[in-house]
């Protein structure tokens, strides 16, 4: 109730005064410091204030321009749907968890393949693409990491440990984690594991629990 709360009413009403707020502060600095430069009485080719103003343009444009010449994938953040926040405003909530999604006897997380749905507790999260053998994540042994390709806005990419899921039902090839639909990005599960990452220092991976 409080996380629809947030999403449907304090997100979209905070975050339009929080941006009006910066742009604000961004007008009346740059106006300040060109009343600062002002000087009466020149002719418009010596107003230093002109110039400055003129060239801060220019920059902000180059840097625009720039920007947007760059191949995908080359700008980090920039080049995610939602470069503030985790979700959309208005993107759609999950759909409810399928009834018949449940039918059938209990299987294990062994029986999950490609092909599996993985529900949240909120609603369909993912769809299974295979399977990763698990490694040590700083100190902690995981079984294994079910590789999936969000739906409904989720990440697009998920490795998700064995230890989350709760249930599974190999008849309707159905798999239940003990998650929110939200929560994928606080446990870390868009982050490929460490081991198989190329370079630097490995991100955090938090476990399931």
């Amino acid at each position: 109730m409080v996380a629809k709360l947030k999403r449907q009413f304090i997100t979209p009403t905070l975050m339009p005064i929080a941006v009006a707020i910066v742009v604000a502060v961004m007008i009346i600095t740059i106006g300040e410091m060109l009343l600062a430069l002002y000087q009466s009485g020149r002719p418009e080719l010596q107003r230093v204030e002109l110039w400055v103003g003129t060239l801060l343009s220019l920059a902000i444009l180059g840097v625009a321009a720039f920007l947007s010449t760059r191949p995908a994938g080359r700008l980090g953040p920039l080049d995610r749907e939602v470069a503030i926040g985790k979700q959309e405003f208005f993107a759609p909530e999950l759909p409810p968890v399928d009834v018949a999604a449940r039918n059938g006897p209990l299987g294990t997380v062994d029986d999950i393949t490609a092909g599996y749905m993985l529900y949240a507790r909120n609603g369909a999260l993912a769809r299974v693409v295979g399977i990763i053998p698990g490694s040590e994540e700083f100190g902690r042994r995981f079984r294994g990491f079910i590789y999936a390709q969000g739906v409904h806005g989720a990440s697009d990419e998920l490795w998700i440990p064995y230890e989350a899921v709760m249930a599974v039902y190999p008849e309707t090839q159905s798999a239940f984690l003990a998650i929110k639909g939200d929560e994928t990005e606080h446990f870390g599960w868009n982050r490929a594991p460490a081991s198989m990452r190329r370079g630097g220092h490995p991100n955090h991976f938090p476990s399931a629990g």
